[in-house]
């Protein structure tokens, strides 16, 4: 099992788009490490995500 991911195989294993991920490096949320993400912390932060309480959606008008 690998330990170092590429932004795509993070982006595969959160079951999540590449934006995302980088949305996460940029709020903080997940670290980059020399171009690669550690296994264990996208593992994390996709958990750590899918609990939040209270996030706003957005709001789709249908006319």
């Amino acid at each position: 099992m690998k330990t170092w991911l590429t932004l795509a195989e993070a982006a595969a294993l959160a079951g999540r788009t590449e934006r995302t991920i980088r949305n996460w490096v940029e709020a903080g949320q997940l670290r980059l490490h020399h171009g690669r993400f550690k296994r264990d912390e996208v593992l994390a932060t996709e958990k750590q995500m899918r609990q939040r309480i209270g996030r706003p959606r957005k709001l789709v008008k249908v006319e």
